[in-house]
């Protein structure tokens, strides 16, 4: 009673700090129960000597450089384990210190008593206690950069919240101490360490020590360009693999993005959560809370704009009275019972996730052109092939895609437009592959739906549009193949009114 007494005391004076932690789930929902874990999890520490914000930043906000890799990750490989959890230190550290030199200290101590670190390593290992608290799966260990001596120390002094078969430093900062206090006599802890130095130098250094606690596992020097985010993508991707230097071979020098839209081909999306550790009022027992965070929230946090990002409608429709307002116009490319989504690639982007192809009119300019001129633009298809590639629907109307509150000008009519050649050779369903470096993709009906179920007035357009092609397919004016039409998962199974 008395620790929870000043728990409460130090939460309500604005003093109590802990570390936190945020979840990343791929799942077709929002995971519900707390209780049971997949047999494969992984778990990032997250200790940077320069915090990208101030500990009273959201936690995503605090940990938006690695969010994209770990939702990259999830949803290019099936070797990534389905659920990856950080544990972000920066709260624990007060203002003026540095992770480095406390973490030395903790270390020597450590070594020297076998006692964790009151500042960091001790309320660190409490909040993995309780986070695997009956656990009994196995457990990925990563330690980036400062955080590295703090997995190697977890591994020695506090490892009794789950079995951890595996572990990675990337990047890892190992001074002198730490190697005096964890790497001169063989790990008590039988894992599998695979690390990954920042530089040649690095490596010549350290890497004998490691390998004399460590034996098993594989060490890499990265490239220059290579980025923390980037080096935690490959490691994630390698897990379950023999293959982390081809990994690490592809992994390129451009930055990853956080689409909060995206899913893979199975439907699952990336869920994230929250995670904190209190204390039950009325059983006196510790509880574990979890919050569902919004996705749009989270790529905000992650990527915020530079500028406020490009709202052409949303603009037109506040445009002062008595000024020519922009008029816009969009396409929906069909190509059997599928349809185009389109990404910004720019930076910063102008719009989040994936939506409609729309451009402005330009003067003198019809609709139609104008809507054959976004599909191309979305679809990176050359001027001189614009009658070869895509053909008009002049039997289905065009449908209005609303945006903004007010005003005549927050709308865009959106026109559909058919894919003049059939998908390439193969199942149907390997055309659904995700690219988030190219400005389209072919969604399903379901998919679809899914990808801009966070935008009610795109749903409602592709409704509208969805039932056009039904009506004109029923006509026979449009063709139903390669797969069906657009929008009969849905029609199909709404039975019919009496």
């Amino acid at each position: 009673m008395r620790k929870a007494r000043e728990v409460a005391s130090a939460k309500a004076a604005g003093v109590y700090a802990t570390a936190g932690c945020l979840s990343a789930t791929l799942s077709h929902a929002h995971p519900k129960r707390t209780s049971s874990l997949p047999e494969h999890i992984a778990i990032v520490l997250w200790l940077p000597e320069s915090p990208r914000a101030s500990a009273d930043s959201s936690i995503a906000v605090r940990l938006g450089s690695i969010l994209p890799a770990i939702q990259r990750a999830l949803l290019s490989s099936e070797s990534a384990p389905p659920a990856i959890f950080v544990i972000d230190c920066s709260p624990l550290m007060p203002s003026s210190g540095s992770a480095r030199a406390i973490m030395d200290k903790e270390i020597s101590d450590s070594g020297a008593d076998r006692h964790l670190g009151k500042q960091i390593s001790k309320p660190v290992s409490r909040v993995l206690d309780r986070l695997c608290s009956g656990y009994r799966g196995s457990i990925t260990l990563f330690g980036i950069q400062e955080s590295a001596p703090l997995a190697l120390c977890l591994l020695e002094h506090g490892a009794k919240w789950g079995t951890v078969t595996r572990a990675a430093l990337l990047k890892p900062h190992l001074s002198s101490a730490a190697v005096n206090a964890l790497l001169v006599k063989p790990a008590q802890a039988k894992v599998t360490l695979d690390v990954l130095y920042e530089s040649e130098r690095d490596c010549q250094r350290r890497d004998g020590a490691v390998r004399h606690s460590y034996p098993d596992g594989t060490s890499h020097v990265l490239d220059s360009h290579v980025t923390v985010g980037r080096a935690l993508h490959a490691a994630l991707l390698s897990l379950g693999t023999a293959d982390l230097r081809g990994t690490l071979l592809e992994a390129g020098g451009a930055s990853l993005q956080l689409d909060p839209d995206e899913i893979d081909l199975s439907g699952r999306a990336v869920w994230w959560s929250e995670w904190s550790f209190e204390l039950n009022t009325r059983t006196k027992q510790p509880q574990t809370v979890v919050s569902s965070l919004n996705a749009r929230e989270v790529a905000r946090a992650v990527s915020p704009p530079e500028a406020a990002p490009p709202q052409p409608l949303a603009a037109a429709a506040g445009a002062a009275k008595g000024v020519d307002q922009q008029k816009w116009v969009g396409a929906l490319v069909l190509r059997g019972n599928r349809c185009v989504l389109a990404r910004s690639l720019d930076s910063p982007r102008a719009w989040l996730g994936m939506r409609i192809p729309r451009a402005a009119l330009r003067p003198s300019e019809s609709e139609a052109d104008a809507a054959l001129r976004a599909a191309m633009d979305s679809c990176d298809i050359d001027e001189s092939y614009k009658d070869t590639e895509l053909e008009r629907l002049p039997a289905i109307p065009p449908a209005a895609l609303h945006i903004g509150e007010t005003g005549e000008a927050s709308f865009a009519l959106i026109h559909p437009l058919y894919a003049a050649r059939p998908p390439p050779p193969g199942a149907l369903e390997d055309a659904d592959l995700t690219d988030d470096e190219d400005s389209y993709d072919w969604y399903t009906w379901p998919r679809a739906v899914h990808v801009l179920r966070h935008d009610a007035a795109s749903l409602a357009a592709l409704r509208t549009l969805a039932c056009g092609v039904a009506a004109a397919v029923g006509a026979g004016a449009v063709a139903s193949k390669w797969g069906g039409y657009f929008g009969q998962e849905w029609l199909l199974a709404t039975p019919p009114a009496p």
